[in-house]
């Protein structure tokens, strides 16, 4: 086996180092100072907290984010809805259907051309109202016999007459 021959070492392992009477004695190197680590666990800290504030905030942009598109497609769809019903009322309302429910479910008929009377309209003046009547109207007397009425006929007739001063007075004062 090899060996490398002996040497000796310029310096002695086991002999300390001390200063001389005149020399200083160098201070042990501090890591840093107690207020130095606070303010730098406290930059860290406050780095942390930045970030997990700033993640929260994007998640919550991103959840509001959903909600909006949520509520988005449910006013489409309500919207749809709406205009959907609007088409079902305008075909219930069209007259054509009207008529033909009143013909086949509720059994009316149209009238016929003596069950027709036109009546003044109270409301526009010189506009006439139509009336159906189920009954053909009464043929006009002639002049030589008294007309025939009923008792209620006659009663409207004098109800009447005797509330046309107090309409006509109301609507001019």
């Amino acid at each position: 086996m090899l060996a490398a021959p002996a040497q000796e070492l310029a310096y002695k392992l086991d002999a300390v180092h001390r200063p001389a009477a005149g020399e200083r004695r160098p201070r042990p190197r501090a890591k840093g100072k107690p207020g130095h680590k606070i303010l730098l666990l406290g930059l860290v800290l406050l780095a942390v907290g930045l970030a997990f504030a700033k993640t929260y905030l994007a998640v919550q942009v991103i959840i509001k984010g959903y909600e909006l598109e949520a509520l988005k497609k449910e006013i489409d769809t309500i919207q749809k809805e709406n205009e959907r019903l609007q088409l079902e009322v305008a075909r219930l309302k069209a007259p054509e259907r009207i008529a033909s429910v009143a013909t086949t479910r509720l059994g009316m008929v149209e009238p016929q051309e003596g069950q027709l009377c036109y009546v003044a309209g109270k409301t526009v003046p010189g506009k006439q109202t139509q009336v159906a009547t189920s009954t053909p109207p009464e043929p006009v007397e002639e002049a030589g016999t008294p007309p025939r009425h009923s008792w209620l006929a006659a009663f409207s007739q004098a109800l009447q007459k005797w509330l046309e001063p107090a309409q006509t007075a109301g609507t001019n004062g």
